[in-house]
């Protein structure tokens, strides 16, 4: 018997079972998203803005970093941390852009666009790549970071006047139909293809943690208590997507 068959059994044990749990996941995320299109406002109070704003674009600078380094080094977690940052960056510029909650929207949407637009397309084209290292990729993640400070401080300084969020029923059902189809990529690689399996469940991971994030932080009132009631479901699915694409890579090495 060939000894790397013998030691791939565990392991196929393991994705037998996650792909499972992420499929079924991602399934009951389809009944959810109907009951969205029906109940959920387009418009309703937020609150926080700054902070939610704040975390996830300092979530994402230090996202491009852990990058650069990685990329110097190597490293095959480099898949994981440049998946998890293109999702991060898309859903923060998603949100900032559509819910129209900056002082000036139009020159937000754009200065979204120009910034988290390049970081969002670096990140993804690194993850799609075996990790290698490469300078030049670790002095665009730093220069990607600091743009993204620069544009976090500009915001700050314009302010988050808004009271509400507009277009709240386009944000949630696109940010969940996105979780959906990440958890059961995520579910399929495990069983098919799972060199997949790192990039797939890091995104799966960080758009669920966004979803907590912007929910629980901008949430006000009885709002923000059913968001905390839900984090306890997602938070948990989020970490577990993470752990097993990083268990993937490890038993890969």
């Amino acid at each position: 018997m060939d000894p790397t068959t013998t030691r791939s059994a565990p392991p196929a044990r393991r994705h037998l079972w996650w792909s499972l749990v992420f499929g079924v996941a991602g399934v009951a995320l389809l009944p959810w998203i109907v009951i969205l299109a029906v109940v959920q406002p387009p418009t309703a109070a937020v609150g926080n803005l700054p902070l939610a704003a704040g975390g996830a674009l300092a979530t994402i600078t230090g996202g491009l970093l852990v990058s650069a380094v990685l990329t110097l080094t190597g490293s095959p977690f480099l898949t994981m941390t440049a998946g998890a940052t293109a999702a991060l960056a898309v859903c923060a510029g998603f949100f900032h852009v559509v819910t129209g909650t900056a002082t000036y929207p139009r020159a937000a949407a754009v200065a979204t666009v120009v910034v988290l637009g390049p970081v969002a397309v670096l990140c993804a084209i690194v993850a799609r790549n075996e990790p290698a290292r490469s300078r030049t990729s670790a002095v665009l993640f730093v220069l990607a970071a600091v743009a993204t400070l620069l544009a976090w401080q500009r915001s700050a300084a314009a302010g988050f006047p808004a009271q509400e969020a507009h277009h709240l029923k386009l944000i949630w059902i696109t940010l969940d139909v996105a979780e959906a189809v990440a958890l059961i990529t995520t579910a399929l690689a495990l069983r098919h293809r799972p060199t997949r399996v790192p990039v797939a469940a890091s995104v799966a991971g960080a758009l669920l943690c966004c979803d907590v994030w912007f929910n629980v932080v901008g949430a006000v009132g009885e709002a923000r208590t059913e968001a905390i009631q839900m984090a306890f479901v997602s938070i948990p699915l989020g970490l577990a997507a993470f752990v097993i694409g990083a268990l993937e890579i490890r038993s890969s090495d």
